[in-house]
């Protein structure tokens, strides 16, 4: 176990930029956007042909949003802390793609590997560390990042309800706001293992490629898809291999779908992310994963880079 944390604590090591320092980055540049907009934004704009003071008629906002139905004004506040997971969750997505391809491919292609197999430490626990940061470690630091931006955005919310007369007090009381950082966390991860088979293909391409490690990990899904048209004018594998990551996205943002109460999304898959789990397409996807992991780490244990 303690050379599993240390395997993990490398992957952190090598790849903090994109795991880490890329959603900070992020959510510090909305952050300071907000608060400069705020600060030096005008104080009179046009509004149907009149001049409106933002500042005289920020107390009747306030006064008004405090006394909305209790279930719509929750309902807001909740889906403005949801809203930005869409951001992020794309930006994971983004992250997880290129840092599945480049696990196994970057340390061939710098021959580190060569001091890698020189540790006492197995193939098998060196592929399943990579694949448990891209599932587990991944999800978990990017959701540190949007519960800092959650928790920021109430602020936020807090210092304007001051600036309108009101305590702000309303504003945290519809948050839920342990429900919604629960809620961030699972749909993190479960989305993550919903595209367990994507990222086990790609480290297994990235085990195998020998130059361009996203061309050996993308082409042949295309020439798969190319070759069913041909053959058999149909479309089905690109379009389960698109409606896997659709609905990655769907069970990410799940809960927002949940609070809107109507069709948000086009793909309507499950209403909480815990759902996913009684589908039989997760466990399928699992099998199909550890399938790929085996060959990776098969690939990896007799390929010579000598």
């Amino acid at each position: 176990m303690n050379s599993f944390k240390a395997l993990l604590k490398r992957e952190y090591w090598e790849s903090k930029g994109s795991m880490f320092y890329a959603p900070a980055s992020i959510a510090a540049f909305f952050a300071i956007v907000m608060i400069v907009g705020a600060i030096t934004g005008p104080t009179v704009v046009e509004h149907n042909g009149h001049s409106v003071n933002v500042l005289e008629q920020l107390p009747n906002v306030v006064d008004e949003f405090n006394n909305i139905d209790e279930e719509k004004r929750d309902k807001a506040v909740q889906m403005g802390l949801y809203a930005p997971r869409v951001m992020f969750g794309f930006v994971m997505f983004v992250i997880s793609l290129f840092y599945c391809l480049g696990s196994l491919y970057d340390e061939r292609k710098d021959k580190s590997i060569l001091f890698w197999k020189s540790l006492p430490v197995s193939d098998t626990a060196t592929v399943l560390s990579k694949f448990v940061a891209v599932i587990l470690l991944i999800p978990a630091l990017y959701f540190g990042v949007v519960a800092i931006f959650q928790v920021f955005l109430l602020l936020f919310g807090t210092v304007v309800a001051w600036f309108g007369g009101s305590s702000g007090v309303t504003i945290w009381a519809s948050s839920n706001l342990f429900g919604v950082l629960f809620n961030s966390l699972f749909s993190l991860i479960v989305a993550s293992l919903w595209m367990a088979p994507l990222w086990a293909w790609l480290m297994l391409a990235s085990s195998w490629a020998k130059k361009v490690a996203f061309l050996w990990g993308t082409l042949p899904i295309f020439l798969i898809a190319i070759a069913e048209g041909w053959i058999f004018h149909s479309s089905n594998f690109i379009e389960m291999v698109g409606k896997r990551i659709v609905l990655g996205f769907t069970t990410m943002n799940s809960d927002m779908h949940y609070l809107v109460g109507a069709e948000m999304f086009e793909e309507s898959f499950v209403s909480h992310w815990y759902e996913v789990f009684a589908k039989g397409e997760f466990w399928v996807g699992i099998v199909v994963a550890a399938v790929f992991l085996v060959g990776a780490i098969y690939t990896r244990r007799f390929r010579d880079e000598s």
